[in-house]
């Protein structure tokens, strides 16, 4: 009798098989789907257009250091590592009614006190939308997405695999009345170790929204079951999320918009790609969000958000909330330029369960300035402050960001240049002080 990580790696070949076919298909729309889709427009001579139209490349490559406190809320473990990243996307839209997509991602991090999370992940993504019909009232279509991902550990193999995902969904839409979602799929996780941590997951979504008041308002929900095909110690063999919410759009010149969700349900670390530890948690998610058009030269958005997570395994349990606030002034706007600067404000308060001394409040400012000239350039600078206070101050912090963003467009090349920076130092109490630097160069060619 075979054993069940046998099964599962047997599974995970016939979906790779199943997803190449998959690919095939969406690089070869002309053979495969050429009797269901309107082709493009012809052009004004009359003959068919470049099989290149509607194609686009675009891709970046960053190099820098950065902390763990920038991906994600826990800032108890607070972890620095230097990275390279490199992403290359072709998307491609074939007609009105059928586009497609390819992408690659490497992701290299180096840890400098932590060597067991040293790692690579390279990620392989496609995808598809087709419109099985549209019409001007009512559309019904078809997406698959695609995901092959591959995360090794160098001085951890038994953490090491290989992750198969593949998401069908179908979505139909009846304008200013409502919209539906549902998608299923798998997601296959098969270690390189023997360790019996191969996991088969079958997860099905169910999400919705309904227009009313002619699209004042709208409320949405979604509702996610995830299942396993077996038990794990450390981890929970079903998973439910939940999502509640709605958007209001007022009539009066104080207040535009006030959105608001609810969240609630269990998740796993794994599924996001900046995490590297893999652990499964309970979450309880709020958020209640204003948006304000004083004038056309003023905006502002508030926002207040409650946050509540439970690991499974790990000691990171902990509760908060923050409130944030956005303001721009737009000092010059014209039919060629633009100035506008933008002024944000951050209060946040984190609790532990398990290590009330790693409590801390932070309070953040950020000022930065944004010139564009259309059709031509855009660059912006930014200065921020973060400034912690710890229950246990010797690990009070201040830190400090200065960004910097240009941008470049070349019209009659239809190529877009980017480039940013970013220089973090970190002011320590107790403890040495660190700078971060990082660089992104990106590009965008449409053909």
């Amino acid at each position: 009798m075979k054993s069940t990580g046998s099964r599962i790696r047997n599974r995970n070949q016939l979906l790779k098989q199943f997803i190449a076919l998959l690919i095939c298909s969406l690089l070869f729309p002309s053979s495969t789907l050429a009797g269901n889709f309107t082709p493009l427009e012809k052009s004004s001579n009359g003959a068919s257009p470049n099989f290149l139209t509607g194609l686009s490349l675009s891709g970046y490559f960053e190099t820098g250091e950065r902390s763990q406190a920038e991906d994600f809320e826990e800032e108890e473990d607070d972890r620095e590592y230097s990275y390279q990243k490199y992403h290359l996307k072709l998307e491609h839209k074939l007609s009105g009614r059928f586009n497609y997509r390819l992408g690659s991602f490497i992701y290299d991090k180096d840890y400098k006190s932590t060597d067991s999370l040293d790692n690579t992940s390279r990620i392989f993504k496609a995808g598809g939308s087709y419109y099985l019909f549209k019409q001007k009232q009512k559309s019904l279509k078809l997406d698959i997405e695609l995901k092959y991902k591959e995360k090794r550990y160098e001085d951890s193999p038994s953490d090491e695999y290989d992750q198969v995902m593949l998401l069908p969904a179908l979505s139909y839409n009846k304008k200013s009345s409502y919209s539906i979602k549902l998608s299923t799929g798998v997601n296959s996780y098969d270690y390189l170790s023997t360790g019996g941590n191969d996991q088969l997951r079958f997860f099905s979504k169910l999400g919705a929204k309904k227009y009313l008041l002619q699209k004042k308002l709208v409320i949405a929900a979604s509702y996610k079951f995830d299942t396993a095909t077996r038990k794990r110690a450390d981890k929970r063999k079903n998973k439910n999320d939940f999502m509640l919410g709605f958007d209001y759009i007022f009539a009066i010149p104080f207040i535009h918009k006030i959105t608001a969700r609810a969240g609630i349900g269990q998740r796993d670390t794994k599924d996001d790609d900046e995490r590297d530890e893999d652990f499964d948690y309970r979450y309880v998610r709020f958020y209640i969000k204003t948006e304000h058009r004083l004038n056309p030269k003023i905006k502002s958005i508030y926002r207040y958000q409650y946050f509540k997570k439970d690991y499974l395994t790990a000691d990171l349990d902990h509760s908060g909330f923050y409130i944030s606030s956005k303001f721009r002034y737009k000092m010059l706007a014209d039919e060629t330029r633009e100035l506008y600067f933008n002024f944000n404000t951050k209060h946040k308060e984190v609790d532990y369960d398990l290590k009330s001394g790693s409590d801390y409040d932070k309070e953040t400012l950020e000022i930065k300035g944004t010139y564009r000239k259309k059709k031509d350039w855009k660059t912006s600078v930014s200065l921020q402050g973060s400034f912690y206070d710890f229950k246990g101050s010797a690990r009070d912090r201040n830190r400090y960001y200065v960004r910097f963003y240009f941008n470049k467009l070349f019209p009659s090349k239809d190529i877009v240049l980017s480039l940013s920076s970013k220089y973090k130092y970190t002011d320590n109490r107790e403890a040495n002080d660190t700078e971060e630097k990082s660089l992104r160069l990106a590009f965008t060619y449409k053909f």
